[in-house]
């Protein structure tokens, strides 16, 4: 079973054990009701059920989960990655969220290792990824001319670069 991340629980709400969440989906309100995975910082895991979602601004959250009924618990799952599970989103097995790819280690046409996707820029066009490694900074757009595959089971992207998308990191 393949776990979405969707977002990250940025503080608490209140006294009554709501948190705040900044999402990297647009609607949350469609996990209301569904049980879903909140990994610490520390690695530890907990399954919470989400009891009702409210919204912010823009893509923050308010969510109030069954299990969580004062502030002090609310507390103990601060900086939380909140993952669900695909089909609970809607989202097909060929679909996948710009999010999935961080971490991702990129290789180019030519088998050089880039580096690993550390940051993502959405522009009204397109995402950018960024991609670094001890030396370089890479910004590729993604679009079909860039990026040529995206392998899940690796963890692998496959890419093709143009002249100044590598630039040499500033000390």
């Amino acid at each position: 079973m393949e776990l979405l991340s969707v977002g990250r629980v940025s503080g608490t709400h209140h006294l009554k054990g709501a948190i705040k969440v900044t999402s990297n989906i647009d609607n949350l309100e469609i996990l209301s009701g569904n049980k879903v995975m909140i990994e610490l910082p520390s690695g530890e895991v907990k399954i919470l059920t989400i009891k009702k979602v409210s919204s912010m601004i823009d893509k923050k959250w308010i969510v109030e989960f069954e299990e969580l009924t004062n502030k002090t618990d609310a507390g103990l799952i601060q900086n939380g990655v909140i993952k669900v599970r695909r089909d609970l989103l809607g989202i097909e097995e060929d679909e996948f969220l710009a999010n999935d790819v961080m971490g991702m280690k990129v290789i180019t046409e030519d088998g050089e290792n880039i580096g690993e996707v550390v940051d993502i820029y959405e522009t009204a066009a397109h995402d950018i990824y960024v991609i670094e490694d001890e030396e370089f900074e890479t910004m590729i757009p993604d679009v079909e001319v860039f990026i040529k595959n995206i392998d899940f089971n690796k963890r692998e992207i496959l890419v093709s670069l143009i002249e100044g998308m590598r630039e040499r990191k500033k000390d």
